[in-house]
């Protein structure tokens, strides 16, 4: 397992796709803060009357999303402020795209059918991959946060802090990443299935992009049409990394944490159990 680790890292490593994602991840980190401040200075007094309508109408449509812990106004922007912002789910769609090309080119070049060669077991080779772009994508993740606050507290200033800021900061931080964990778990799954680059990404893409927006299509209908008022979104990993950014509560912490090992697990299995039983070509 372990030369396992050593070879996937190693590989990952002198990939020109890597490199290239995460200097895109720090690029986009900093733009991120300066099209918010740019935002902000445009919107001015008027954020706080925007704020109140956007969640008057997400309400009305039976939308389960909340506009709870956004800023209202320029003056209340700071680094400690958006800090939890920053890890929440910002840089899933790069990770997509990482995990589609890495897996994806070890069946494409063959080279996942000579580790196979060698008697390592199926189950290690997954887990292999799956523990290299977890770690991967908690690095990715800590490197936008650093620079996203480094941005903000430049332009903002870091902000004043409570006595228990940073107890309550490291757990909902350990969340995020523990979500974002089960996004790429998934990712990995959709990875190994199509074992193609693009094919991979395109999946990998419409479950990151699609999958929240039908389940919300669908509480709208029902409050709508039969004006049964659904919560199914509280069970989408991207709508929890939200809740837990707006404020941490034991209820949106046990959620998060259900949520994200159940994701992050069931795709590890379907994935393990599809790639022990089908052959490698």
């Amino acid at each position: 397992m372990r030369n396992l680790l050593r070879n996937d890292f190693y590989k990952l490593g002198k990939a020109k796709y890597f490199w290239v994602c995460l200097i895109v991840t720090v690029v986009l980190a900093a733009a991120s803060v300066f099209l918010l401040d740019f935002t902000y200075k445009i919107a001015g007094d008027q954020m706080s009357a925007q704020m109140e309508q956007q969640q008057k109408a997400l309400d009305d449509n039976g939308v389960n999303i909340t506009t709870e812990g956004v800023p209202a106004s320029y003056d209340e922007l700071s680094a400690s402020g958006q800090l939890l912002s920053f890890f929440a789910g910002n840089t899933t769609l790069l990770l997509a795209v990482l995990v589609s090309l890495f897996v994806g080119s070890e069946f494409n070049n063959g080279t996942i059918k000579n580790i196979a060669s060698r008697n390592y077991s199926r189950g290690k080779i997954y887990l292999s991959k799956l523990i290299v772009c977890i770690i991967t994508g908690v690095v990715f993740t800590l490197i936008y946060a650093a620079v996203s606050t480094a941005v903000s507290s430049a332009l903002w200033g870091f902000g004043d802090i409570s006595a228990g800021y940073w107890p309550d900061f490291f757990k909902a931080a350990g969340i995020e990443l523990l979500l974002g964990s089960a996004f790429v778990s998934i990712f990995v799954m959709f990875s190994m299935l199509i074992r193609q680059n693009g094919g991979s990404l395109a999946a990998n893409i419409c479950f990151l992009e699609f999958i929240s927006l039908l389940v919300m299509l669908g509480e709208m209908l029902l409050k709508k049409l039969f004006h049964i008022t659904a919560t199914l979104s509280n069970y989408l990993i991207d709508t929890n990394m939200t809740a837990v950014s707006a404020g941490l509560t034991r209820a949106t912490a046990i959620r998060g944490v259900t949520v994200a090992v159940c994701f992050l697990a069931a795709a590890a299995i379907i994935g393990i159990v599809s790639f022990q039983k089908r052959d490698i070509k």
